[in-house]
């Protein structure tokens, strides 16, 4: 799809481009990305090489960093927007929006110190490496993880508005770098990985 928009547009200005990537493109990336989301990083890199080939394309991103182009566009890296979709769809199964799709329902627990958190299940002990890693990259048990990272006041909103959960969830998230892994790019990472997780004990 991105590449017949760059072959069907003669125009590669900024406001287009944009429109088409986010009409076109872009709900194809994000389709059914709570329950799905590669854990490989050279799977994290191709999707995100995606966005990346075609926002080079702009006529104004054109001498911009890799880096760059998500602060300028206005954008998040593709681990980013499916991290976000998965923390809501938590949310929503904490405050009963949606069914749990989990043969163990996701459960909250609470106390003063932490506040509300999700409960994360442990990994059977008995079952190969391969399918722990297929588990701990699962909604069942990434979910709660992301869930868990969002700080004390994002996390115990309950009760209210979706929109208002989206709202400080996306403030939180804006507040942290977003340094998608880029081939060949060696500027300096602050963190492990680009996970919200890891950025933002970073």
């Amino acid at each position: 799809m991105a590449g017949w928009v760059l072959r069907t547009f003669k125009s590669w200005e900024q406001e287009l481009m944009m429109t088409l990537w986010r009409a076109l493109v872009q709900p194809t990336l994000d389709y059914c990305s709570q329950l799905w989301s590669p854990h490989k990083k050279g799977d994290i890199q191709e999707l995100e090489a995606v966005q990346r080939a075609f926002t080079r394309k702009i006529t104004s991103m054109k001498d911009v960093n890799n880096w760059e182009h998500l602060e300028n566009l206005g954008l998040c890296s593709q681990q980013w927007r499916r991290e976000r979709y998965r923390t809501i769809h938590v949310w929503k199964i904490l405050e009963k929006q949606v069914p749990d799709p989990a043969s163990l329902p996701l459960q909250a627990k609470s106390n003063a110190r932490t506040r509300r958190q999700c409960e994360i299940q442990s990994l059977p002990t008995s079952a190969p490496q391969r399918i722990k890693t297929l588990l701990a990259s699962s909604l069942t048990l990434n979910g709660p993880k992301l869930f868990n990272a969002l700080p004390k006041h994002v996390r115990n909103l309950t009760g209210c508005s979706i929109v208002k959960f989206k709202t400080e969830l996306d403030n939180f998230l804006w507040s942290l770098p977003d340094e998608l892994p880029v081939p060949g790019y060696t500027a300096y990472y602050r963190a492990a990985s680009n996970s919200v997780p890891d950025r933002s004990t970073s």
